[in-house]
């Protein structure tokens, strides 16, 4: 055991040895965009849990060439040098779990839990929006996530959520349109439509091609990242459903977040619990499923989840608010489900803050075991950064500060932080708030500063959604 020990560490020390060597030419033969300097860097990289006082070089094409401790090699130029002046650094928030659009219905239905909620929401409030609407209600989420650090989301986008059959992509081009002008790295989360009598799965198949082939003839960025399918298995009462999902994802090689186990009431809880043996029977279960919420569950669930390796999404903020329940994260994580974690709506969770929703998950999860140790700082800032960019197959991309990443990453002031000695992560999870937020980078270009969005002009976007919000409502204003 000590040999291979020694061996492990004679091998680490040969690497960083390698990596110090090289990286200075490299660096000195690059184009970079921007130095940053003198900062205190959280890299989130595996076995680098320790932060360091060092340096970050973008690449012109917004990835990271090189990030390290001490100063940047002598000789190295970039378009532009921010000095940190010992600022903190951390990687973009990713949101697993977001419904951007409904950012303009922040603080409706206050005492509904799920179900009730979804018929004040998507059969009353927003029933008579149309595809321009979302564009609109759709962007003023995104730039929100960016204001509040998040660089990433996956984006359940608004289809009308018992699609009828027919009919065109309007809404979704619409608010793939938003989340491309917002400056957020996006996965566009398609909704094909639910299985109804005189509803085939070639219909939901052309709806999808034609919404595709749609996106491929757009401009290229690399702020898209994927579409994937926003399952609707928990809310049909049909297998067909999740058999015309499959079909789709096989097809078109698609992931799949599903909603399940998500609301508090009993008797809904038994009747999805039910419906379980649908995903297993269709094939959906697999690495490509994640399941969004994913609450209330049983054992032999979380056993069947975990064979077949499928992911979820934990959504602290409109857990809480919609008294959903609590997701037994200590209790997944031991079985080794991979969890990412979720804004979710801003029309449950009101806020588009990941320091809350942190806290809201830390705090629930230590109330449910009564227990101050059973999940810390560190891993749910893991979760709502590596964590999620694992759930949405883009670690590759996304996650953490490495070479050959994305640099999307975060400035905080840590002058309100207090005493920092024990547990940098402590502070960052426990005291930051959205005013520590100095800068926010996505793929080195700065998007945020010091709460103002540098490309668009957020009085304008919120005024356009209040008046659409009031000609679409079905409700008087201030009932």
């Amino acid at each position: 055991m000590k040999s291979n020990t020694v061996s492990r560490r004679a091998f680490f020390l040969v690497s960083l040895l390698t990596i110090v060597v090289c990286l200075p030419s490299k660096l000195l033969a690059a184009s970079a965009k921007l130095l940053v300097r003198n900062a205190r860097i959280f890299t989130m990289a595996p076995r680098q849990r320790d932060p360091f006082m060092g340096y970050l070089v973008v690449a012109d094409d917004g990835t990271i060439l090189a990030v390290s401790a001490g100063d940047p090699p002598a000789g190295i130029t970039a378009a532009q040098i921010f000095d940190a002046h010992g600022e903190w650094i951390i990687p973009g928030f990713i949101s697993a779990h977001s419904h951007l659009w409904q950012a303009a219905y922040r603080g409706i239905a206050a005492d509904k839990t799920l179900i009730s909620w979804i018929d004040d929401l998507y059969y009353e409030r927003s029933a008579k929006a149309n595809p321009e609407d979302l564009y609109w209600f759709c962007l003023l989420g995104a730039l929100d996530h960016l204001q509040n650090g998040i660089t990433a989301a996956y984006n359940f986008n608004y289809a009308r959520i018992y699609w009828q059959g027919g009919g065109d992509n309007a809404f979704d081009e619409a608010q793939f349109r938003a989340e491309e002008k917002s400056g957020i790295r996006f996965i566009h989360g398609y909704e094909p439509g639910m299985m109804r009598p005189g509803i085939t799965v070639d219909q939901a198949r052309r709806r999808l091609k034609a919404f595709l082939d749609w996106t491929a003839a757009q401009p290229p960025s690399s702020n898209f990242l994927s579409v994937m399918i926003n399952g609707g298995t928990a809310f049909n009462n049909t297998y067909q459903q999740s058999v015309m999902e499959k079909a789709l994802m096989d097809q078109f090689s698609l992931m799949n977040q599903s909603h399940y186990l998500e609301p508090p009431e009993p008797i809904t809880q038994g009747e999805e619990r039910a419906e379980f043996h649908w995903f297993m029977d269709s094939g959906m279960l697999s690495n490509k499923l994640i399941f969004g919420h994913f609450i209330h569950t049983d054992d032999y669930i979380l056993q069947q989840v975990v064979k077949n390796d499928v992911a979820m999404t934990w959504n602290p903020l409109s857990n809480g608010r919609m008294a959903s329940g609590v997701a037994d994260i200590p209790k997944y994580l031991k079985l080794g489900i991979r969890i990412g974690m979720g804004i979710d709506g801003e029309a449950s969770g009101d806020l588009a803050d990941p320091f809350e929703n942190m806290r809201a998950g830390l705090y629930a999860v230590r109330d449910k075991y009564e227990d101050a140790t059973v999940i810390s700082p560190y891993q749910v800032l893991w979760l709502h950064t590596m964590g999620s960019a694992d759930v949405l197959g883009v670690k590759n991309k996304l996650g953490s500060l490495e070479p050959g990443k994305f640099a999307d990453f975060v400035v905080i002031d840590p002058a309100r932080l207090g005493a920092v000695l024990e547990d940098a992560y402590a502070n960052l999870v426990l005291v930051t708030a959205q005013r520590d937020i100095d800068r926010v980078y996505v793929g080195g270009d700065l998007e945020v500063d010091h709460g103002q969005l540098l490309h668009q002009d957020m009085t304008t976007v919120q005024k356009e959604v209040n008046q659409r919000v009031t000609a679409t409502a079905r409700f008087e204003p201030g009932k």
